[in-house]
């Protein structure tokens, strides 16, 4: 029963994949026939230019950030208000609380010292949280988000999207192409949140995530 559940879930994870990467290439269909209506529709305008400078530095650095750091980090600070459990909630708080001192605090270390301090800082964030908000006021917020579930599913994945355009700037701006380019992180937000929903575990859209960078990284990183 447990390995029929199992494989279920395996199945949805890389139904889910192939899905996504059809929405991708039917985005980028459209952009094309954009793009021959409205030829100033650019792409090339915006380059991810800090990947790429990681990439040439350091491939191990960027394997890890894009196909392990990032979809855990991410998928908790997104995905774990869907179909929630009390202790996801704790995540997405302690998540977002690292993001934003992360946003004014700047750590001087090798990367893989960061990655660690972050990792325990996010436990250290959660017990505190743990201690301070208690199981009524959790659950209630649980009942809330099981109750908007569809809605809460589009908004995270909009942000979702959203928070990708700082790929591509320093600051937060959006024009025509900055948005086309965030569209596809709009697209696979709301994938990674649907697998969420249907797999009841934030670790399939974390796997889901993993996959979808993944194999970015192995475009990439072949590219001549």
């Amino acid at each position: 029963m447990v390995r029929d559940v199992l494989l279920s879930k395996i199945k949805n994870l890389l139904i889910s994949y192939f899905r996504l990467f059809g929405l991708y290439i039917l985005f980028f269909i459209c952009v094309a026939l954009l793009q021959s209506i409205f030829p100033y529709l650019d792409l090339q305008k915006y380059s991810q230019d800090s990947i790429f400078e990681i990439l040439k530095d350091n491939k191990l650095k960027a394997f890890i950030a894009m196909v392990v750091f990032a979809p855990v980090i991410e998928e908790f600070m997104f995905r774990t208000l869907l179909k929630p459990k009390v202790k996801g909630i704790l995540l997405f708080l302690s998540s977002w609380t690292l993001f934003i001192i992360g946003l004014f605090i700047t750590l001087e270390l090798e990367w893989y010292v960061r990655y660690l301090i972050l990792i325990v800082s996010i436990g250290g964030i959660f017990f505190i949280y743990e201690q301070l908000i208690s199981k009524k006021q959790l659950q209630k917020l649980k009942s809330f988000l099981d109750n908007h579930q569809l809605i809460t599913l589009q908004i995270t994945s909009i942000i979702f999207g959203f928070l990708h355009i700082f790929n591509y700037v320093d600051s937060f701006k959006i024009d025509s192409v900055l948005f086309l380019l965030i569209v596809p992180r709009i697209i696979a937000g709301h994938m990674f949140g649907k697998l969420k929903i249907e797999n009841s575990h934030i670790i399939w859209p974390i796997l889901l995530h993993a996959i979808n960078n993944g194999v970015i990284f192995l475009i990439i990183s072949t590219r001549p």
